[in-house]
């Protein structure tokens, strides 16, 4: 469990597909407790150089002055991956690839922890479908950007690293005490939300993770367990879990 300045807390779990290495991941993930910027990338694997495309993504957000504007500061990250990936000999297929570029889905979220005299608040820009489940009082209240299982697909709605921009969405909502926000990428989230429609709670699957004396370990023991169900695609999986808590009266 990471924290900065109480009373927020955050942690990230993370895996790569089964079958797959910790190089191979190319999901990607970013924080700024301070600021409350949190974001979450997950890389088109049929791309080359995606991990890093979505390394970039992530930290282009944290680090913009206006993250929700994000042809503000794209045009940057483009420029720097144009320059890595420039930079490398290749053979000829592989620079086929390179020319076509790296594409990923984004998920940037900003908060604001409630107090005694006023609720908190959140917004969120995304692109694709990474999301964002609010949970409160061990219900899901809220999913952004994708509201059912059945609107994931094959084809998410991407961010290209050569300027093939897909229109975010913009969402926004506001923080109570106690609220928890966890961002997941598409396999992950399918799975949460099928398992709220069918009438079960899955906050009851995931928090039992997070508090666990070993977060890590248990959490690849679980996402395996669904894997071996078939519950849950084969795709890199990763987890921000973030708890605003309540900050003292002003």
């Amino acid at each position: 469990m990471q924290s900065a300045n109480p009373p927020l807390r955050w942690s990230v779990l993370r895996l790569p597909k089964h079958g797959n290495t910790d190089a191979e991941y190319e999901d990607a993930w970013a924080v700024d407790a301070v600021t409350g910027r949190f974001a979450v990338a997950d890389g088109a694997s049929e791309t080359s150089f995606a991990a890093r495309w979505a390394q970039l993504l992530t930290e282009g957000f944290i680090a913009a002055a206006r993250p929700a504007a994000l042809p503000e500061w794209l045009a940057s990250q483009r420029r720097l991956w144009l320059e890595e990936v420039n930079s490398l000999e290749l053979p000829w297929y592989a620079e086929i690839k390179r020319e076509q570029g790296a594409f990923a889905t984004f998920l940037g979220l900003g908060l604001r922890a409630p107090t005694a005299k006023r609720p908190g608040g959140w917004r969120a820009v995304a692109v694709g479908d990474t999301c964002l489940m609010q949970i409160r009082d061990g219900r899901c209240v809220h999913s952004f950007p994708v509201q059912k299982s059945s609107e994931f697909g094959n084809q998410p709605r991407l961010i290209g690293s050569r300027g093939v921009d897909s229109r975010p969405d913009l969402g926004r909502g506001t923080l109570e005490a106690g609220d928890r926000l966890v961002m997941m990428t598409d396999a992950l989230a399918q799975w949460f939300l099928q398992t709220h429609e069918g009438g079960a709670d899955p906050w009851e699957a995931v928090a039992p993770v997070l508090s666990a004396a070993e977060p890590e370990a248990a959490f690849a023991d679980w996402i395996a367990e669904l894997r071996g169900r078939d519950d849950l695609r084969n795709d890199d999986v990763t987890l921000l879990a973030i708890e605003p808590g309540s900050e003292p009266t002003e």
